[in-house]
Formats: structure tokens, sequence, C-alpha cells
């Protein structure tokens, strides 16, 4: 309900106006990135079924990445009986959102500050921050806003007493991404800050237990989806790294989540290796963000009681981040902008009640609206990175040119669009930080561009293989090798077990399968590759042809 006990039209309408400004610029954007996998081609959401969802990984079966998020999946899967293969319309899903978290952030800083000219003033911070771009430009930032909207339910839910509402949201939270764990813990936060004693904690302990009852139920949910090996996602670079090298690292990664939250100029979307170095003891920057995590930590329990807003947006921040800090428990990023996207809440609660300390209305007026103006035009801005895997890539590059994942991304779409000897030299930079197989892939793919044959790039494949030797790209082109020495038979083999090796195999991969079964005599395996291809892609104008030529539909 909105301020006035009327349906809250004018409000969600605000939220929407702000949206709009930043990210309408963004619908129009492809699928780029994880988008193109987890929607494009991902053959689970052709269908809406739920029981199956829930038995899933999100990643699909062959998945081994430790991730399970079936609500998400789900909703791409009822969103794709309406927009089929249109970005746009997954994208629109995403701003709507993004709108609804606005309000919802409107309503809990007004339960806190019982102002709602600053709960307005947080809420335009919070939709309009720069900061969230990635996970509202990029359609798979789909979990952040959608364990976001029932996250701040939840605590809502809390917030009003309606514990059997906030213990199923905490619950639909937790299936849509699993860092709202934090919940409970932010639950404890604010009981003990707003009421001011660790004993009123304890003293909600039935409340606070059914929360992590509910927990303990979505864990039990998780192992038995996906089986005590995979519970948790691979470690970045596979753990190697030891415990002090972890904690300094996260020091690193916390400062560049300072600049992101207070001049988010430059975006990336990635801080995949090297994008941060691995700090050691003797590197003084990454020290200066551990002391400065701990100095900010410290203070805000020195102002739990004098000023306990500001204490529990300090401490909303970290809690909400803990999960995926490296702190504790390692993952498989040291950071992503999308993070940010719930731990932003407490940042903003900040800047709402700092505004109404400004005297002068005039004053809090020019304020709001140069801050609103300045994130509206980055916003748009770093809505163009998103554009496509070439705009987003050079920009990655730009930004950390030792990013492996920045230069090989960057190859592939200049070597996409006919510019291989360009795309070489971002190969051949990326392997001098790191040789990993999707740059050897890339520098081979180069090779035999140029070359016409196999002849040079048989080297790079084979290393490649030798890292990666389930790699479902690797044997894509060492089949194209084969097809090129007329071994047909080892060629399409090959072929089967590039399809084999992922979830979610490229419509050119079935493609080129396809084109050799024709040219083996096998027409009827040819068109079914080609319809499955059709359906990853149903704009590509190739595919379309060979289906029109078979006289067959797509």
């Amino acid at each position: 309900m909105g301020a006035d006990g009327k349906f809250p039209i004018r409000g969600l309408l605000f939220c929407f106006v702000i949206v709009a400004i930043c990210y309408a610029n963004s619908i129009a954007n492809d699928f780029i990135l994880d988008d193109a996998l987890i929607v494009a081609a991902n053959p689970d959401i052709r269908s809406i079924q739920p029981l199956h969802t829930f038995k899933t990984p999100f990643w699909g079966e062959k998945s081994g990445d430790g991730i399970y998020r079936p609500l998400v999946i789900l909703g791409y899967s009822i969103e794709y009986s309406l927009w089929h293969r249109w970005a746009p319309g997954f994208r629109l899903t995403n701003l709507v959102l993004h709108a609804i978290n606005g309000y919802l952030v409107f309503l809990l800083v007004r339960s806190f500050l019982w102002a709602s000219p600053a709960a307005w003033a947080a809420s335009a911070i919070y939709l309009a921050h720069p900061a969230h771009t990635e996970a509202v430009a990029g359609i798979a930032g789909r979990s952040e806003l959608l364990s976001a909207t029932f996250f701040f339910l939840a605590w809502l839910m809390f917030r009003k007493g309606r514990m059997g509402w906030c213990v199923t949201a905490f619950l639909l939270s937790l299936l849509s991404k699993e860092n709202a764990i934090s919940f409970p813990a932010v639950i404890a936060l604010d009981i003990w800050i707003t009421r001011g004693s660790v004993k009123a904690v304890l003293q909600e302990w039935k409340r606070l237990g059914s929360l992590v009852a509910t927990g303990a139920l979505y864990f039990g949910l998780r192992l038995w989806v996906l089986g005590i090996d995979n519970l948790t996602p691979p470690q970045y670079l596979n753990g190697a790294w030891t415990l002090l090298q972890r904690e300094l690292t996260s020091g690193r990664a916390f400062l560049q989540y300072f600049r992101l939250i207070l001049a988010p100029v430059n975006v990336t979307g990635d801080y995949d290796f090297n994008s941060i170095p691995i700090a050691n003891a003797t590197d003084w920057d990454a020290w200066f963000g551990v002391l400065l995590i701990v100095s900010t930590i410290v203070l805000a329990i020195r102002l739990v009681h004098r000023q306990p807003l500001i204490a529990l947006g300090i401490l909303f921040f970290y809690v909400t981040l803990f999960p995926v800090s490296n702190w504790l428990v390692p993952t498989n990023a040291i950071m992503t902008e999308r993070y940010l996207y719930v731990p932003l809440f407490g940042m903003t609660l900040i800047a709402g009640m700092l505004w109404t300390r400004i005297s002068r209305r005039e004053t809090r007026l020019w304020v709001i609206g140069g801050i609103l103006a300045v994130s509206a035009v980055l916003c748009i801005s770093h809505n163009y990175v998103w554009k496509d895997n070439y705009t987003f890539y050079k920009n990655m590059v730009r930004v950390f040119p030792n990013n492996i994942r920045g230069r090989q991304g960057f190859g592939v779409a200049l070597l996409d669009g006919g510019f291989a000897s360009e795309a070489g030299v971002q190969f051949e930079a990326g392997l001098t930080v790191a040789r990993n197989a999707p740059l050897l892939l890339g520098l081979a793919g180069v090779q035999m561009k140029l070359d016409h044959n196999c002849d040079r790039a048989r080297e790079s494949i084979d290393e490649a293989l030798r890292i990666q030797p389930n790699n479902s790209s690797v044997h894509w082109l060492l089949a194209e090798c084969f097809e090129n020495q007329g071994d047909l038979a080892s060629a399409s083999d090959t072929y089967r077990r590039a399809v084999e090796e992922t979830q979610f195999p490229d419509a050119r991969l079935l493609f080129d399968w396809g084109m050799l079964m024709e040219k083996m005599g096998k027409h009827q395996e040819a068109a079914a590759l080609y319809q499955r291809a059709a359906l990853i892609d149903p704009n590509d104008l190739s595919i379309k042809f060979k289906l029109k030529s078979q006289g067959r539909e797509w």
C-alpha cells in the first residue's frame, strides 16, 4: 500500500519512469555472454515443466557447476512461451523486476525512516545506480533481480510481523539465488540495531529459528538435486591460492566495489583472471583494502547506538556480500558487479537518511537531481557496452587489458566479423597472460582462417585438448580439421562428441555437422540437425536457407 493507504500506482509509476530513463536503450540489445547459453540455446526452457525444473541444476543435467536456481529457469520457460528467442522481451521483464525492487526499497527505507521523501530519494538512487547495469541489462542477471524481489519482500513481511509470508518469500529468494542465505543474519542485524540489544535477538529465537529451518530445507533440496560432489561451485583458479592470498585478494576486490559504489564510471561485467591479480603479503594495496573493510565494520559497530541506521547500512552491505566475499567459503569468482545488487540497499539507506539532513529544500532538490542526472547518463552509456559481444569485450579489454576472457571474447568477436589478423593479436596478447584452451582455440581458428588448412592450427588444438580434453569447442575445431583432410567418418564422430560435451550446443556447431551429413549423403540426419539449430537461432539465414531448400519449416 502507498503512504496514503491507496494502491501504490503513483509510486510504481515513479519507479518505472526512472527505470525507463536509465535502461530503455538496453531493451534492443542482443543475447550476449551467458544470455545466449541460459536462454537462447537452452532446451530446458522450451516447454514449461515445473517438476523437471525443480529436479535439474541451473546449467542443465550435464553441469557440475554447483548452481541450483529452479525459479529462474521456470520463469525463463514461461517467458519463452511468450517471446521465444526475442531478447527484448526477456530484457523487458528485467526492467519490470528492477522497478518493482525499487518500490520495495522505498517501502523498506520508509519503514526505517518514517519519511516518504527520504525513502523516495533512496529508491531513486537505488534504481539509477550505474553499478546495476550488469544485473539489469544482462538477461542472465535475472537471478539477482528475482532473488532480490523476494529478499526485500521477505524483509518487509518480517517487519510487518507476517512470518508465514516472510518464510515463503525467503524460500523463493533462495530458489532464485543462493546468496539469499544471508537473510537470517540480516534479520538478526535488524533486530539488534533497531531494538538496541543482543538480548532482543535472542528473544526472537522462534522467528529466527523458522528462517534457519527454511535455509536447512533449501540446502536439503539443493543436496538432493546436485549431489554431494556438486554441492558447491568450482573454486576460482581451481583453488590454487592460499588462505592468505584469498583474504588479501578480497581486499583488492572490495576496493573495486567501493569504486563502483562511489564512481561507477567504468564497468566491465567480468573480473576473471587476471583483472584483479592474486595478492601476496607484500602488496600494500591489498592490505589497504583489508584495513578499509575492518575499519568500516568497526566504525559501524561503534555507531550502533549513536547512528543506528548508518550502522545498519554498513553492516547490511558486508553481511549480504559475505557469501560471495571469499572470506570463509571460496567461490568461483573474485568479484562481479552483479553481486552488488542487493548489498547496495545498505548504501542507499544511508544516502536517504543523509539527504534528509540537508536543511534547505532547494539544496536537497539540486543534490538529488544532480545525482540522478549523472547516474542516468552513466547508465545509458553503460547499456551500449552490453549491446553485443563485440562492444562488451572491446570495453573489457580497454578497462582490464590483462583479462584473458576479455582478450578471448574480443578475439572471437573480431574473427566472427571477418578481422582474422586483428583477432590473432587479441589471442596472442591473452596467451602472454595465461595459456588456456579458449585462447588456444581462438588462435587455431585464426590460423585456419588465414591458411585455409589445419597445418599450423593443429599444434594449438592439440595443446588445448591436453588442457581441456572435454571442451566441446576443441572437438568442434578438430572435426573441422578431419573434414578438411577428407576423413569424414572421424569428422562425424568428433562433431557428435562436440555436441555431447555441452549442455547447450551452438547453432553453428549443429549446422556444420548437418553440412557434413549432407556431404556424406545422410540427408535425414542433416535435416534433423538443421531443425535443431533453427530452434536455437531461428534468425540465422544459412539455417533458414537449408531448411527451405529441403522443403522443411523452421
